[in-house]
């Protein structure tokens, strides 16, 4: 049997096979031919400036500021990068997450809604999660460090709370992550099964006034004390980059377009019209007044003009804005929507093009993108806070002080706002449908309209007794309601549809 030997270049060529006889067969022959994979004269330049880098190497420090400067000026100065920016914080937070406790224990369930209910409210944590979203959007990546408030103490609440901190806060002034490759990222200190250990927070913001020499100074907070939300693309990526950064040069370009169809509208508007004059016909030679090049003429609006002899006037067209001006922003914005899973209609907030069912084929993925998010921040923010905020609550809360259910256990789930509809009898019709032939169940409607079975039956309840303490006739649709417990321990709340109380006490 002949022995064959592989010969393969240190780095780059096409290794050969050669069979002992001076016989040499290259691979190409048996391997798939894939126009990505080949470099020619003509897609050289375009791939260029690809490369094999690291997660690490690609999003180093300096490019992750730039991209957050860039982003920070565009959304800035860019309308339609704005209200991207804004549709997303909205649709994914809202009036922000309610909790829904389930463990067996009902009233240990209605003790700690009702401290959460009015804690969140105390602290604004809505707010607090709205200006994180952003920031993620923004930046890539949004950091809160655990915080004890001296305002939530007072008012008698857990004192818990969380303090934003911007990305570019989180760096290490002795770049030890450029010494041991091992050590992490910018800020980021991991151990040798690359779980994150701890933080470096610069003491100052490095775009502060009057920072001085703080931007040298930073603190090491442990990990367990940080709250870090980014959406990785690649393993072994610690920081987040800016999700939107492959849609800046178009927003962009979006602007320069804009200000040049603008700039050659204005110069048309200023120029009503050209006076041709033949050259030499009016001078001072043949008893005419001179008339210079260049030179302009004042028009009375609603006027006659007469013209020398040989003269002749002419009208700008205005072909400004050119109609492919709408086509090309259009198209832009289709491109910058598809960075985050946007539809035209929400990038444009011009939905006049839709019908009711491509509207709805439209928003499927965007919401589904949103279902996505609020998975991301439950998992990397709400759950990790609550858990801590729990080990406070024990304080406030003597039934869930003596709960025998450890706080890792305590199940609970987040509720948010309900979908907009644009044709909510068509959505109430297929919901009756789905209860009919039991493929969907009440519980399920009421978490899609951002409440709870039992706030819908509770307020049910509570409308009955009102029907019937005033001597009313009780309408169809209230027939069969039973009227609710009344509680005596707990002092007696009005639950609202979004969650908010009323306390009659």
């Amino acid at each position: 049997m002949p022995a064959y030997t592989i010969t393969c270049p240190v780095y780059g060529g096409v290794p050969s096979i050669s069979n002992g006889r001076g016989g040499v067969r290259s691979p190409d022959d048996r391997r798939a031919d894939y126009d990505s994979a080949r470099t020619d004269v003509e897609n050289r330049r375009y791939w260029d400036r690809a490369d094999g880098l690291s997660a690490r190497a690609s999003n180093t420090p300096e490019v992750r500021r730039i991209q957050r400067n860039r982003a920070r000026f565009e959304i800035a100065n860019n309308p339609y990068a704005a209200g991207l920016i804004r549709t997303l914080v909205t649709d994914t937070i809202g009036r922000g997450p309610r909790l829904r406790m389930l463990t067996p224990d009902k009233d240990l369930n209605l003790e700690v809604q009702d401290l959460w209910r009015e804690w969140s409210a105390a602290a604004d944590f809505a707010l607090t999660l709205r200006v994180l979203a952003g920031v993620r959007y923004a930046a890539g990546e949004g950091f809160g460090v655990y915080r004890e408030s001296k305002t939530l103490d007072r008012l008698g609440l857990v004192p818990l709370d969380l303090r934003l901190i911007e990305p570019d806060q989180v760096a290490d002034p002795g770049l030890r992550f450029l010494l041991r490759p091992d050590a992490g990222d910018d800020g980021i200190t991991v151990d040798a099964d690359g779980e994150v250990v701890s933080y470096s927070i610069l003491k100052a913001h490095p775009g502060d006034l009057g920072f001085g020499g703080s931007i040298l100074q930073a603190d090491t907070v442990p990990a367990t004390d940080v709250l870090h939300w980014f959406q990785p693309e690649r393993p072994g990526q610690l920081r987040g980059i800016c999700p939107i950064q492959a849609a800046l040069p178009i927003f962009a370009q979006l602007r320069r377009f804009t200000m040049a169809v603008l700039t050659a509208a204005e110069y048309a508007a200023m120029l009503a019209g050209v006076m041709e004059v033949p050259d030499g016909q009016f001078s001072s030679d043949n008893n005419h007044a001179p008339i210079e090049r260049w030179t302009t003429v004042e028009l009375v609006r609603g006027t006659l003009m007469t013209l020398p002899a040989g003269a002749k006037a002419s009208q700008f067209k205005p072909e400004q804005p050119t109609t492919h001006y709408e086509m090309f922003v259009s198209a832009k914005l289709r491109e910058c929507g598809r960075v985050l899973c946007v539809p035209f209609g929400k990038m444009a907030g011009d939905h006049s093009r839709y019908n009711y069912s491509s509207g709805k084929l439209d928003d499927n993925q965007y919401w589904a993108d949103r279902d996505v998010e609020r998975q991301a921040i439950e998992a990397k923010v709400l759950n990790p806070f609550f858990r801590r905020w729990l080990d406070f609550a024990r304080f406030y809360s003597p039934r869930l002080a003596a709960s025998p259910i450890p706080i890792a256990r305590l199940r609970h789930a987040w509720h948010y706002d309900a979908r907009p509809t644009a044709d909510s009898v068509k959505d109430a019709t297929g919901d009756e449908l789905n209860l009919t032939n039991a493929t969907d169940t009440p519980q399920a409607i009421c978490e899609r309209d951002g409440t709870t079975l039992e706030e819908v039956l509770d307020q049910r309840a509570e409308a009955r007794d009102l029907f019937v303490a005033r001597d009313l006739p009780i309408p169809p649709w209230l027939a069969g309601t039973p009227a609710p417990e009344r509680r005596t321990d707990i002092p007696e709340q009005t639950q609202t549809r979004d969650g908010a109380n009323a306390s009659t006490s």
